[in-house]
């Protein structure tokens, strides 16, 4: 987590870039497609079907618990999508590896938020800002 002071502003930045590209260069997704929400819509961990197959619980237990540790700082929003991916940390299968390989692109898509804390007496008490580019 990173903590940026910017005297002029009076404001406190604080934002997570670098522990995101870290755990998105781990899991091999630094140059994958972006997504807009962290969980496909309708998503349904419980439907596996036959041809879907066992998948490395190391591996998955290691990216939900590099996801979980990103939680705690200004993403709050992937705090659902994480703990229903958490629930097949000890048996996932492709299906759910899947799920947590959008919601790496979701966290690429949205790993230069900060949340910014100005001083109340020139501005917004708090604001989110997020660079599109």
């Amino acid at each position: 987590m990173t903590v940026t002071r910017d005297r002029i502003k009076r404001s406190i930045a604080i934002d997570q870039i670098g522990y995101i590209n870290r755990v998105l260069d781990r899991f091999e997704m630094t140059d994958c497609r972006k997504r807009s929400t962290p969980m496909e819509i309708g998503y349904k961990p419980h439907a596996i079907q036959a041809e879907e197959q066992p998948f490395d619980s190391k591996t998955f237990q290691k990216a939900i618990g590099s996801i979980l540790y990103a939680v705690l700082g200004p993403p709050p929003d992937i705090t659902d999508a994480t703990s229903v991916l958490g629930r097949y940390a000890a048996q996932p299968w492709t299906l759910h590896w899947e799920a947590v390989k959008h919601l790496l692109r979701y966290l690429r898509g949205t790993s230069d938020c900060k949340l910014t804390i100005y001083d109340p007496s020139i501005g917004p008490e708090l604001s989110l800002v997020h660079d599109s580019q």
